[in-house]
């Protein structure tokens, strides 16, 4: 209105004659709030692009000062900061309900595991009891001595040895389960880390040599120093080394390489091998307890490794391409605080 205003009367001065000068300096003065209007104009449409873009690009973090600027533009940007809001408060509940979703699909997986391997175990005793009972009872009754032969005292002692292993077994999985389930807080002490590679190195040379896999070490310094709890990181490394090894077991012209590399404020140490490697679809779940595409093994290790890694307030991750190259990477901060960790 005041655009219209000052240019009426602008035209109506030069149109007239009475008023030329004032006339010009009024229609400048409209220009100018033409020019003005439009400056406003492009910023309340850079403003609304800048949000478009936010939203486009998954970017939470944006805020429009809602105390500066006219009503308008204080209006504007509190409606923005609301939809924000509402979008960011929409994501959040959806990344919720995705990690629900994940969570029971873990527990449901390892309580099919349990019962599976526990199964396993106690089927056979069962079975095999009732076999050796057998041997000793007769509807219901104990057999006399001079039933009983050699060939059934044997039987019951390879049938008890039997039954004794299969416990041990199952004794030995309870055992990873507590294991995992209680494990001790990280004691982190400043020690060498080349060192811990290198005995690693020689207590497998032989196991190496023996498979005909090529081995090698290369650190980004000679010698390198870290703060970790050094009895479990030795545990991960171990499990990691045998991993490898195991991989390899059936392949010609092996080879494992671990890197040790300096990321900044991190430590990343990569164990690398040639073999199989991993399915995609099985990358995350070699991660879930007592998960193993192994023959024999109690799925534990790599469970247990990724807790002991995050207790140290780092990451373990692993990416694969078949017979060229599997590498499980450990990220550890080179400053371990207890704080800084998580399960």
């Amino acid at each position: 209105m005041a655009i219209l205003i000052v240019c009426g009367l602008g035209i109506a001065g030069i149109v007239s004659g009475r008023a030329i000068i004032l006339g010009i300096v009024a229609i400048c003065i409209g220009l100018g709030l033409i020019g003005a209007l439009v400056a406003y104009l492009n910023a309340t449409n850079r403003r609304i692009r800048l949000f478009l873009d936010a939203i486009q690009d998954n970017e939470s973090m944006l805020f429009f000062p809602e105390e500066y600027g006219s009503k308008e533009q204080r209006t504007l940007h509190a409606a923005f900061n609301r939809i924000s809001r509402l979008i960011t408060e929409n994501k959040q509940k959806k990344l919720e309900r995705e990690l629900q979703q994940k969570e029971y699909e873990s527990w449901d997986k390892l309580m099919h595991i349990l019962t599976h391997e526990i199964m396993n175990s106690i089927a056979p005793i069962v079975s095999l009891s009732g076999t050796l009972l057998s041997y000793f009872r007769k509807k219901e009754e104990p057999k006399s001595p001079e039933e009983i032969t050699d060939v059934m005292i044997g039987k019951t002692i390879r049938g008890l040895d039997t039954i004794k292993s299969q416990g041990q077994n199952l004794m030995n999985f309870t055992h990873s389960y507590r294991c995992m389930a209680s494990l001790r807080e990280p004691s982190p002490k400043l020690f060498s880390l080349t060192r811990l590679l290198l005995n690693l190195q020689v207590l497998y040379q032989a196991e190496l040599d023996k498979r005909h896999i090529a081995f090698d070490i290369q650190l980004f310094q000679p010698e390198i120093e870290i703060w970790a709890d050094e009895e479990q990181l030795s545990q991960v490394l171990v499990n990691l080394l045998k991993n490898a090894i195991q991989a390899l077991e059936k392949q010609e012209e092996g080879s494992i390489f671990i890197h040790v590399g300096n990321q900044g404020k991190n430590i990343s140490i990569e164990i690398i091998d040639n073999g199989p490697g991993i399915a995609k679809e099985l990358r995350e779940d070699i991660f879930v307890p007592f998960f193993t595409t192994k023959s024999s093994g109690s799925g534990i290790g790599l469970s247990l490794s990724r807790q002991i890694i995050r207790m140290h307030g780092g990451q373990l991750l692993v990416s694969s391409e078949p017979f060229i190259q599997t590498c499980f990477t450990i990220m550890l901060p080179l400053a371990f605080r207890k704080n800084d960790a998580t399960v």
